[in-house]
């Protein structure tokens, strides 16, 4: 509790504390706002955003049932601070969703679930020549899938079950596994990078308002289905690489630009901002141990002649 006070305190002063993004992995959906005539069809598109969110696996959207045993399934449009809070909690979702009709103008809204601010936003004019009824569900899908391509990051560093870690080695190389979801078009030699996504203001996140520091870089050696096995070839070693960490796909997040990005999106073409400057290359770091290792076993050697001479 008195850390939803601190954030309700720092919004409320203007002020933000450079905060670091949480990856968005559970997502809730609210019912869409409409006015009666276009329930029905609104909730067709409910179910429609829902089944566009899932189909990659890379979300996990809180059902139906789980929304009204919380008493929360009711449509929203704009969200306090306070209530994307209470509600990210209540939930336990990375992301909630809001969408909403205002005449002929539907919007939608991504807010962060930890700290209450907006990560996207975007509305779309229907056609005034056509029922609003027939326009409700392909303009949700094309805002839905937009924000998708939005995000700056297109999978996410799991555990190997055989490992038991992160992050391991083979040899020299070293590994790591990364979900990127069922539709991702990722090929062996793709590049890889691991980031941290962060903001210290108030804009919504994916559009101007994040910062981005590329802490690994690496390239995929293997792929299965929706998994990648990924060997990293420069890494900030005081970075830690966790189960959740960021994987961004260069190659994919193109692709999903230019296939689903409204034109005239507020979305920010996001390119890495920095890159992290304790980032060193796995063969530099074997030259730098190099030199110690034969220095030990140098001395190694020469403490054992002089054990035999005397």
């Amino acid at each position: 509790m008195k850390s939803v006070l601190l954030i309700l305190f720092l919004w409320a002063g203007g002020a933000f504390a450079q905060t670091d993004h949480t990856l968005i992995r559970r997502v809730t959906v609210f019912p869409i706002k409409t006015a009666p005539e276009f329930q029905q069809a609104a909730d067709d598109a409910w179910w429609e955003l829902r089944e566009t969110l899932t189909k990659d696996k890379r979300f996990l959207v809180a059902s139906k049932n789980f929304l009204m045993q919380k008493d929360v399934y009711q449509s929203r449009s704009v969200l306090s601070p306070a209530d994307a809070i209470i509600l990210g909690k209540l939930l336990d979702a990375n992301a909630l969703i809001t969408t909403y009709l205002d005449d002929r103008v539907l919007n939608m809204r991504v807010y962060e679930g930890d700290y209450g601010r907006p990560l996207w936003e975007h509305q779309f004019t229907l056609q005034p020549s056509l029922p609003v009824s027939e326009q409700l569900q392909p303009a949700v899908v094309k805002l839905v899938q937009d924000f998708m391509a939005s995000i700056p990051y297109q999978g996410f560093i799991t555990t190997d079950p055989l490992k038991g870690r992160p992050l391991y080695q083979e040899g020299r190389r070293l590994l790591a596994r990364a979900e990127v979801g069922v539709s991702a078009e990722v090929d062996v030699g793709d590049p890889v990078q691991l980031i941290h996504v962060y903001s210290d203001n108030l804009k919504p996140l994916f559009s101007n308002g994040a910062a981005i520091e590329v802490f690994a870089e690496g390239r995929v050696v293997e792929k299965d289905r929706g998994m990648v096995t990924v060997e990293l070839d420069r890494i900030n070693h005081a970075a830690s690489v966790i189960d959740g960490t960021m994987v961004r796909l260069p190659r994919e997040l193109k692709r999903l630009e230019a296939l689903y990005s409204i034109p005239d999106s507020l979305r920010s073409k996001i390119d890495p901002e920095f890159f992290s400057p304790g980032m060193t290359t796995q063969r530099q770091n074997e030259e730098e141990v190099r030199p110690l290792v034969a220095s030990l076993v140098f001395i190694g050697n020469l403490a054992a002649f002089l054990l035999l001479a005397f």
